[in-house]
């Protein structure tokens, strides 16, 4: 089935492709793990989203034609920044790039199509985590604040009736979402796991939009298992979010993917992770994959200088 004309309510899901390329697996997102007094990991990263599949949820019918292709640049920080227990303070901040081929018959010939761009500041997001127990398994309680950088009443404005076609950064509202995460290396193996459960409340409060939509509250969840193979690490990760309540237009996935750390140089790593959507609802389904370069205090072997007379 051919779809000739664009509903912007049906397709605004599968349009903001980069607020799913967000919730793939990243070995870059906080974990159980908090960071003491003046440890620090901070990451410079580059993600991409590819994805041909889209159902409207209205029919049921598969999109046909539809094509998007999303990029994000990145700078990522994590912080102790309390001297007598772990206080964390984490801090994405977001370039998007997204780009959508979508069919119009009354306009392009027999499988022509046409081509928008959207380049914008993305979602911020800003998460404050402690440690409630340090010793063997952690379980660390977080809290997260999503903060568009941007507006989605401005994207395509200047382009009329092609405006639906042009992808959003994000839903463009503020979301609150509160986490607990428990991990721990498992004994007498090079091995870890870890986990994180939350609740995500999604905010009628647009930044620089004026629309009726109202998304729903939803689950978000997280599960990593990861081997040390002394300079690499390797992970096999699960992410997804489910919404409370049914609803035709609030993103909810399920993605598996697999991640790599390599240690280079005195706390200087490699990073790369490749990810697929086994389950979308309301959202283009398909695939991310990511690549960084990091830098961690302390590191293995970090020794401070200390300073004395003498």
């Amino acid at each position: 089935m051919m779809i000739t004309a664009l509903n912007p309510k049906s397709l605004l899901a599968g349009l903001a492709l980069l607020g799913l390329l967000l919730a793939a697996p990243s070995s870059a997102q906080a974990g159980a793990w908090s960071k003491n007094f003046g440890e620090l990991y901070t990451k410079v990263g580059a993600d991409f989203y590819k994805a041909a599949r889209y159902v409207d949820p209205n029919t049921g019918e598969e999109v046909e034609g539809l094509d998007f292709f999303g990029q994000q640049y990145s700078l990522y920080a994590e912080v102790g920044v309390l001297p007598k227990w772990p206080l964390q303070l984490s801090v994405l901040l977001p370039l998007s790039v997204g780009i959508s081929h979508f069919p119009d018959e009354t306009i392009f010939a027999e499988g022509d199509t046409g081509r928008a761009t959207t380049i914008r500041l993305g979602d911020m997001r800003v998460q404050l985590q402690t440690a409630i127990l340090r010793k063997g398994f952690q379980l660390s309680p977080a809290v997260e604040l999503k903060i568009p950088l941007y507006g989605n009443g401005e994207v395509g404005s200047k382009f009329g009736t092609w405006r639906e076609a042009f992808p959003l950064p994000g839903d463009g509202q503020l979301d609150v979402t509160g986490w607990i995460y428990l991990g721990g290396a498992l004994a007498k193996t090079p091995m870890f796991v870890q986990g994180g459960v939350g609740y995500r409340h999604r905010s009628s409060t647009f930044i620089g939009w004026e629309t009726d939509l109202d998304f729903v509250d939803g689950i978000p969840f997280t599960a990593t298992w990861g081997v040390n193979l002394g300079p690499i690490l390797a992970m096999l990760q699960v992410d997804g979010i489910k919404n409370i309540r049914d609803d035709e237009i609030t993103r909810e996935n399920l993605s598996v993917g697999v991640g790599i750390f390599a240690s280079v140089w005195r706390g200087l790593a490699i990073e790369g992770r490749f990810a697929g959507e086994v389950w979308a609802n309301n959202a283009a389904q398909g695939i991310s994959f990511g690549v960084g370069l990091s830098w961690r205090l302390p590191y293995p072997g970090y020794s401070p200088k200390k300073s004395g007379k003498g």
